[in-house]
């Protein structure tokens, strides 16, 4: 039997539905922080395109591995497990072929 401090997930009234508005406003701004990592992303693969042509220049290699990972290790720091997903994929974005 059940007593009148038990309470179900059905018994829990129903949120209010999000004000349209409010979430347009909030979609624009996900879709303007997009297109600026879009923007830093291609920023940032520019310059290690440049890195990568001077360091083979001087006879080093394109890639980098202990700088790799300190960046693996600070996207995680800061975003968590996941943010080592997404600084890989920054990584491949910009590793490309040196120019």
């Amino acid at each position: 039997m059940r007593n009148s401090t038990d309470i179900s997930d059905t018994d829990a009234a129903p949120e209010p539905a999000p004000d349209p508005g409010v979430i347009g406003t909030m979609r624009g701004q996900i879709d303007a922080l997009d297109t600026a990592i879009a923007r830093l992303v291609a920023e940032r693969a520019q310059l290690s395109r440049h890195i990568q042509a001077a360091r083979i220049g001087a006879g080093g290699t394109r890639v980098e591995i202990g700088r790799e990972r300190a960046i693996l290790s600070r996207y995680r720091s800061r975003l968590g497990n996941e943010g080592g997903a997404l600084a890989e994929a920054v990584l491949r974005v910009c590793r490309g072929a040196a120019q």
